[in-house]
């Protein structure tokens, strides 16, 4: 059983969330062993989505309402649901941010997130002990954007953009990026000043459970 299983929008969402559990359970030797992808499916030799897989948030809504994501959160500890807010008003998600703080944001879309676990049962409601979500205003880059530039107010637009002018590096969506990005979050110190800068950073952070064994 996985410690901590990975329901993200993509790769790169997923080894950030490792390198940002790892950073925050530093007490835990090993916990990287604990962490197992599962959605989009991840092949471990190449660090790359399964050939013939799918990704992107559509595929993320439609498994949770699988028989899959309730096996795979009967199978962890905890299993976490990432996904951006970028896509909130596309008419299949349905959340829209019109005068809304990042704070109700993202409380609106773990609404609808939920909503999409329990349209057959309460499956939620039941399990919701298990079920953590990580939702980044307005995209998992605005939760890194802090390692590489110092701000007054958070940044919650064009972080990818805003990354690659700052990160000084070639920024291409694949593992081997993203996991040498967020590397500066294996020291916890560092994470914890990055929290610090963005409130759904912080959001998740402050639901993650103290205790993971």
């Amino acid at each position: 059983m996985a410690t901590f299983a990975l329901a993200c929008e993509g790769v790169t969402d997923q080894i950030a969330l490792e390198n940002i559990l790892c950073g925050f359970y530093k007490e835990y030797d090993n916990l990287d062993e604990e962490i197992q992808p599962l959605q989009p499916p991840f092949d471990v030799t190449t660090h790359k989505q399964k050939e013939g897989e799918f990704g992107g948030w559509e595929m993320l809504l439609e498994y949770l309402s699988t028989k899959r994501f309730r096996d795979d959160v009967l199978n962890s500890t905890f299993l976490i649901v990432q996904i951006d807010t970028d896509i909130s008003e596309h008419p299949h998600f349905g959340v829209f941010q019109h005068n809304l703080t990042p704070i109700e944001l993202v409380e609106r879309v773990q609404t609808r997130l939920i909503e999409a676990i329990d349209t057959q049962g309460a499956f939620y409601q039941n399990h919701r002990a298990r079920i953590l979500f990580a939702v980044a205003v307005h995209s998992l880059e605005c939760w890194i954007v802090p390692l590489y530039e110092s701000r007054k107010h958070e940044k919650t637009n064009e972080c990818f953009s805003t990354l690659q002018r700052a990160a000084r590096i070639p920024l291409s969506k694949n593992y081997q990026t993203y996991d040498r990005l967020t590397r500066p979050f294996l020291k916890r110190k560092t994470l914890m000043a990055t929290v610090a800068q963005n409130s759904s950073f912080g959001i998740f952070i402050d639901h993650l459970p103290d205790d993971v064994y």
